[in-house]
């Protein structure tokens, strides 16, 4: 009886580890190991969009060791391997594949799936429209005053990572008797977020996933119909500049902030508030439009 009771459990381990399709996916024993967190990464291609990723180890007794990093595929991205173990992908065709780190005795390995996606390069605007109703293309139209945007689209629609989300809320307000001479449609003119300067002295929201070494402009936009209305915007990333406009019943004109570097966190914070001169009861300040735009493009082609 009593070799049966220990060649249960033995049985019973075998068919536990018999089920395991791959080495990723065995049971969790108190044992050595390294491991990815990431079990499947997406890389762009282009060297400005390489990512590092870090492994992870049982103890540091474990990472005192020797690891190397391969590809399957080198044709698809290729990797440096780092001094503390990470490794740093690029991307150079579009495809999938495996990367894998190993110990120096081959005793401990992991693998993760591998994709890579082509990079667009940012040489055209793009366009955020300010409200709840619906812009067509090519606006991205930021609805709910107090959430966030991804996956922002370019005039050519094409896809970025870049993404924008509120810091301190906005309200939302609509005024069907705008109009303009910029070409803008009513959808974008005519919603807006805003906020009553005497209640609520600013609002701010943040462009983040940027790349760090591009110098993005701004271009804002608004109108209302509210006479002595001034709206001031903030654009800070490691320099900050601010610009004032006259909203009231605005047609035409727009604040223009160029040049902005990301901040440390690859982030542009833009803040609204009342302008200066504002006299309006509440003092409103509102934003209808904002164009994101890459370091010397022409701004003259931008409306209509």
């Amino acid at each position: 009886m009593k070799l049966i009771k220990h060649i249960i459990p033995i049985a019973i381990l075998l068919l536990i580890m018999s089920a395991c399709s791959n080495e990723n996916d065995m049971p969790e024993f108190p044992t050595k190991y390294v491991r990815i967190s990431e079990t499947s990464i997406t890389v762009k291609t282009e060297e400005e969009n390489k990512i590092t990723i870090h492994p992870i180890f049982d103890s540091e007794e474990t990472a005192k060791g020797k690891f190397t990093w391969s590809i399957a595929d080198p044709t698809v991205a290729k990797i440096v391997t780092n001094a503390d173990h990470s490794v740093t992908i690029q991307g150079i065709e579009v495809g999938q594949t495996t990367i894998k780190i190993e110990s120096e005795d081959g005793k401990l390995k992991y693998f993760a799936d591998l994709r890579t996606m082509k990079a667009y390069p940012f040489v055209n605007p793009i366009f955020l429209d300010f409200g709840t109703i619906e812009s067509s293309s090519p606006f991205n139209t930021f609805k709910v005053a107090d959430k966030s945007l991804t996956s922002l689209l370019d005039i050519k629609d094409y896809e970025f990572d870049y993404g924008i989300r509120i810091n301190e809320n906005f309200g939302s307000l609509t005024r069907t008797n705008l109009t303009n001479t910029l070409g803008f449609p009513s959808e974008v003119i005519q919603d807006f977020f805003f906020n009553d300067g005497i209640k609520v002295e600013s609002a701010s929201m943040s462009l983040f996933n940027l790349n760090s070494r591009l110098k993005y402009t701004f271009v804002m936009y608004a109108s209302i119909a509210d006479a002595g209305a001034e709206t001031q915007y903030t654009i800070k990333g490691q320099t900050e500049e601010t610009r004032v406009l006259v909203t009231t019943k605005n047609t035409s004109n727009v604040a223009i902030i160029e040049n902005i570097l990301p901040d440390e966190n690859n982030e542009i914070k833009i803040t609204v508030s009342a302008g200066p001169n504002n006299t309006q009861w509440a003092k409103f300040y509102n934003i209808s439009f904002m164009a994101i735009v890459p370091e010397g493009y022409d701004l003259t082609t931008l409306f209509n």
